[in-house]
């Protein structure tokens, strides 16, 4: 450290005072607008600064971050260009004014300073306006918590880029944690901390400090006994603010542990000249940089382009090896004349794909395949082998789905198609249902589909109408509710008698919320658990949801028992092929359930209730989500969700020449088979090469290499990425038909990545059988 200028030293502070709050802010404020140079002032941030600085050193000492420690922040500002940046203090707006003009000049939108005592507010609000910077600069006034909270629930605060803590020091374990469990404060934000050293601030810098399982043990130890706030903190500093604030209050935010903060202390001088530290966790990640937008879009690409040579490879051999032992293709009893033209949507997708390659391994059919590509020439079922011929449907543009259902009955008309098979995506699963109102209209009552009319997706596609209707047909479903405001969600389980005597313990009932509509963003939360530990917490965690007519949420009673996913195929009424496999989160392994297993059973019993419900006219893919309570014969489903649509689990079916058949038949209009078609047991276990080739190596060798994970972690993900390797089949390859697998891996993914680098789309996860982005 260079040594301190003493002519730039502040008046020091009063011994045997709190040498602030004894009326010198107001002092400050007169000596502002009384200055010989005021004209010299407005509009003007340095000489605004420079005066409060005069002050400070020839009338009384202000507990301001001075020009030594505010370089080194306005440096960060600088890097980081922040467009949102959040100080949790703001005393006279020393720091606001200072931060406030450097982020504006770094491109910055909007600077938030939360301070708490209306009149220093007041103090900083005034200066700003003086200093000509309320058009970036926001006060709020309010205790640091509740503003964040008050902020993010208005969706005025979605993500901070950097935050300055230099407010209540018992106070930033707390907020920070409050910032992580919003989710405004993640992977790239940066903070910088004020006086961790001297005063001190231990509980801070062990939460920044600490690993992921050292964050959790302490949480448990938390959860266990009451929360200590301020341990370790002197008493004078924990006791400064007794005068306003007679009790603190602090947010009881369990944060989230999964992330990590690369820390460091910086020392600078007080304007006193005093020495004191700063520390200014830098780029914060859940991971090491690999995970941050740019950085992770650019390592997929080159990791697509150095296995290029491996998956050419396996391509050549694939058709080297179709040349000598050709695919079988069975004419399957049927004759040239009962020859029909049967179209497949969705194609760019792994279940799509597995059913024209099961159609055209096991029927004459004319197999036609169709899908969006909003990157031209990217569909990996263009280049499949299984279909005679691919088309471009329309993109749906905004609330427009004319475009796309326009093209699609006339590329129907066009082939004059027998029957369609639809493998939707959850975005266009209605207008598929009105698709087929309009093609059954238009070409006549030979034309037949595999996928339900509109009224039908509705019904089964929205949460709270799926639970209403299965509750209509008298089959168990969990405690559920649909809400369109806070109230009807506090009115389950906030009522007066438990506001006095709030305990969550114990077997109180506990609930998750999840939008009834679509959103990407939602799904991280959507197994929170509430009640959360207080009242007021839970009232702030519910605004952060935006509830409301048009953002409305499903809340559920919270089943702890494992999940299960099905798919089945529906004919007329009747199921005609059916299996069950294990769910998770993002489901990228598939292992089929024993068909002959007291749960296959119970699945398959509740489908058939619902597929003998619809009636005749029922015709489409059915999928569910259950939750299992109990084990054996004994054990209960829950149905939590419903897909209208088909589920990648039909990959599990891949050789099925029985599941070919009942297309085949129904495009025919005969009944076929009253068998219902399961995978052969034992069966293949699928997964998908590129998924497991990130999640297993890639990621754990960066981890090793940059310190946060080990060999023996690396090891272990070696070893499980070549057992699927060797024992398991990849979702996407097959040797008779490997295009599509290069494709998926050279072609799509990579423009899908470039395109995300171009146009600054940033995603949390990828889903690639789906082929689908989630949003971050």
């Amino acid at each position: 450290m260079a040594e301190f200028d003493q002519s730039k030293a502040y008046a020091p502070q009063e011994e045997g005072t709190s040498f602030f709050d004894d009326g010198r802010e107001i002092e400050l404020l007169h000596f502002m607008y009384e200055h010989p140079n005021l004209e010299n002032l407005r509009g003007s941030p340095k000489n605004v600064l420079a005066a409060i600085d005069e002050y400070g050193r020839t009338k009384k000492y202000l507990m301001n971050v001075g020009e030594d420690k505010g370089r080194i922040v306005s440096d960060l500002i600088a890097e980081v260009k922040p467009k949102t940046m959040v100080e949790l203090g703001g005393y006279v707006g020393y720091s606001c004014i200072l931060f406030g003009d450097a982020a504006r000049k770094a491109g910055g939108q909007r600077y938030y300073s939360l301070e708490r005592n209306p009149e220093f507010a007041a103090v900083i609000a005034s200066l700003v306006e003086l200093a000509g910077l309320s058009n970036i600069v926001k006060v709020v006034v309010g205790s640091s918590d509740a503003s964040i909270a008050r902020l993010h629930a208005n969706g005025d605060l979605k993500r901070i880029d950097l935050m300055f803590l230099d407010h209540y020091k018992p106070a930033y374990t707390t907020d920070l944690k409050l910032c992580e469990e919003l989710a405004i404060v993640s992977v790239g934000s940066v903070l910088a901390a004020d006086n961790v050293i001297k005063p001190g601030n231990p509980p801070y810098l062990e939460y920044v400090r600490s690993s992921v399982e050292e964050k959790r043990k302490r949480a448990q130890e938390e959860a266990n006994g009451k929360a200590v706030h301020g341990e370790g903190i002197p008493d004078k500093t924990v006791n400064q603010y007794q005068k306003r604030v007679m009790e603190e209050k602090f947010s009881n935010s369990k944060g989230d542990p999964n992330l990590i903060y690369e820390s460091r202390l910086v020392n600078s001088f007080e304007p006193t000249d005093h020495v004191a530290a700063m520390s200014s966790p830098t780029h914060q990640s859940s991971i090491p940089f690999f995970y941050r937008h740019v950085p992770k879009n650019v390592l997929l690409v080159l990791l697509s382009f150095i296995t290029v040579p491996v998956s050419a490879f396996f391509v050549l051999a694939s058709y080297i090896l179709s040349y000598f032992r050709p695919s079988p293709k069975s004419s399957n009893g049927h004759n040239a004349s009962r020859r029909k033209t049967i179209l497949v949507t969705g194609i760019s997708m792994t279940k799509g794909l597995t059913i024209t390659r099961i159609l055209t391994l096991h029927t004459p059919h004319c197999i036609i395949g169709a899908d969006i590509e909003a990157i031209p020439f990217s569909s990996p079922g263009r280049y499949s082998r299984s279909v005679s011929s691919f088309h471009t449907l329309e993109t749906p543009n905004g609330d427009n789905s004319e475009p796309y259902i326009d093209s699609l009955l006339s590329l129907m008309k066009k082939e004059k198609v027998d029957l369609w098979i639809s493998c939707s995506s959850v975005i266009g699963a209605l207008e598929d249902g009105e698709v087929v109102r309009l093609a059954e209209r238009e070409l006549g009552s030979d034309f037949r589909a595999v996928q339900f009319r509109e009224d039908v997706v509705e019904r089964l596609h929205e949460k709270d109408k799926f639970i209403n209707y299965i509750r209509s047909i008298a089959l168990p479903v969990p405690d559920s509710h649909r809400c369109e405001t806070n109230a009807q969600v506090l009115d389950v389980f906030l009522k007066e008698d438990a506001m006095r005597e709030y305990n969550v313990k114990d077997g109180r009932k506990k609930w998750i919320m999840k939008p009834i509509g679509v959103d990407d963003r939602a799904r991280a939360n959507m197994m929170t658990l509430l009640p959360l530990g207080s009242a007021d917490e839970t009232r702030k965690y519910i605004k952060t949801l935006n509830i409301g007519k048009e953002n409305p949420y499903q809340m559920q009673h919270y089943i702890s028992g494992p999940e299960y996913c099905t798919h089945a195929l529906v004919l007329n009424g009747k199921v005609k092929s059916f299996v069950a496999c294990p769910s998770s989160e993002l489901l990228m392994h598939y292992k089929a359930l024993p068909p002959t297993s007291s749960l296959a059973r119970k699945m398959l019993d509740f489908t058939e209730r619902v597929a003998e419900d619809g009636g005749a006219s029922f015709s489409g893919h059915l999928s569910f989500d259950f939750l299992a309570e109990g084990e054996g014969e004994s054990v209960r489903l829950y149905p939590i969700e419903c897909n209208p649509r088909a589920h990648t689990a039909v990959v599990l079916f891949r050789e099925s020449k029985a599941m070919a058949d009942a297309y085949s038949y129904f495009a025919s209009g005969r009944s076929g088979k009253k068998d219902i078609t399961t995978p052969m047991m034992p069966s293949w276990n699928y997964y998908w090469a590129g998924h497991d080739l990130v999640t297993f190596v890639l990621i754990p060798l960066l981890e090793m290499l940059f310190g946060r994970g080990s060999l023996e972690e690396l090891s272990i993900g070696l070893a499980e990425f070549w057992q699927h390797l060797v024992y398991w089949r990849d979702g996407t390859f097959v040797v008779w038909d490997p295009l599509p697998f290069f494709v998926l891996y050279h072609i799509y993914w990579p423009a899908q990545f470039v395109d995300c680098l171009l146009k600054g789309k940033e995603w949390s996860r990828i889903n690639v059988s789906t082929t689908k982005v989630f949003q971050a």
